[in-house]
């Protein structure tokens, strides 16, 4: 059992992690034996993301702290909270993965930037594109004018060659 102590010590580290995230989103995590969880802890530390479990009186406390409209006493079953301190859309991935690999793990909510989301709202943050690949689909459509024109000029020098090609081939 914890001491009156301990229990503020939880309280506090979880208010600072609520501070400094970029994207929590709260799991229900019944059922899932501890090896898996390791596994999901070591998959989220190298993308700067970990996951925490906490007494909900204890996450209730940390929400109020630092001042979020959430009450994780609504949220049901055993919570683990996935915090995303780098990438966000990575984060939502690596849960929505761990997800379809575990049956009984359930997306129950998030906060994206301090704003309460819905479990589907993290599942379709997981569908977005990875940042790179955005970047690279802008590249894309930004270039894609410029290939277009060069394309067109390209076209009006092809067309000039067979037609001279035709006329000599008629002398």
């Amino acid at each position: 059992m914890l001491t009156k102590s301990q229990k503020e010590k939880i309280v506090d580290d979880l208010a600072k992690k609520f501070a400094e995230e970029k994207i929590v989103i709260f799991s229900k995590i019944h059922k899932i034996p501890l090896q898996r969880l390791d596994d999901l802890r070591r998959k989220l530390k190298k993308i700067g993301a970990e996951l925490k479990i906490a007494k909900k009186t204890l996450m209730k406390r940390a929400v109020e702290i630092a001042g979020l409209a959430l009450d994780p006493k609504k949220l049901e079953g055993e919570v683990g909270i996935i915090f995303g301190y780098e990438n966000q859309v990575e984060t939502a991935k690596i849960i929505q993965k761990f997800k379809k690999e575990n049956d009984t793990l359930q997306i129950l909510a998030g906060l994206l930037d301090k704003k309460i989301i819905s479990g589907a709202d993290v599942v379709a943050l997981a569908k977005l594109p990875s940042r790179e690949q955005l970047l690279a689909m802008l590249a894309g459509t930004l270039v894609a004018p410029i290939r277009n024109l060069l394309n067109v000029f390209q076209g009006n020098q092809r067309k000039l060659v067979v037609v001279l090609t035709k006329i000599k081939d008629k002398k």
